[in-house]
């Protein structure tokens, strides 16, 4: 399982860097509901059932607010947030664990917000906690794919927000 989990991260890992190349948001959250559904199989091949139930939310909040060409009702983020509250408890496993509850928590509030700044600059924080749990619950390709997501949204904050052609 641990070779079948690698294949499933570099394949989330592909999708996700091709998403945070496009600049328009319902672009971005479709390319991320595959990511997120490859990283949350990789998880499941791990025994990480809070990182495999997070992307699971993830895929279905991406999905959901990719609905919406205007503002996403709030009602919405309030739903999405209280079942991943409920999902950590439920799959708590020590401190670590939280990590991606909190990192895709910030990340539902700024995709919410619907700024792509901001959303490219949660991911940054988003990644950091991931480098974390990655190292813990010894995801070698999410811990690859993670940094690799880092230096890619560390681009697209170059190209979109400080370059400015």
């Amino acid at each position: 399982m641990f070779y079948i989990a690698q294949i499933l991260g570099g394949i989330a890992l592909i999708i996700l860097v091709i998403s945070f190349q496009k600049n328009k948001r319902n672009q971005l959250l479709r390319y991320q509901v595959f990511s997120s559904i490859f990283f949350a199989l990789q998880y499941l091949c791990l025994n990480a059932l809070n990182g495999c139930l997070m992307n699971i939310m993830t895929a279905i909040r991406n999905y959901l607010f990719s609905k919406f060409k205007n503002k996403v009702p709030i009602i919405y983020l309030i739903i999405i947030i209280l079942i991943m509250l409920i999902l950590s408890i439920i799959s708590f496993n020590g401190v670590i664990s939280l990590l991606p509850s909190i990192a895709v928590i910030l990340y539902s509030i700024a995709i919410w917000y619907g700024d792509l700044k901001i959303i490219r600059i949660v991911e940054v924080i988003s990644c950091l906690l991931f480098i974390i749990y990655n190292i813990k619950v010894l995801a070698i390709i999410g811990l690859i794919s993670t940094i690799i997501e880092l230096i890619s949204a560390l681009v697209a904050i170059y190209r979109f927000d400080i370059k400015k052609t």
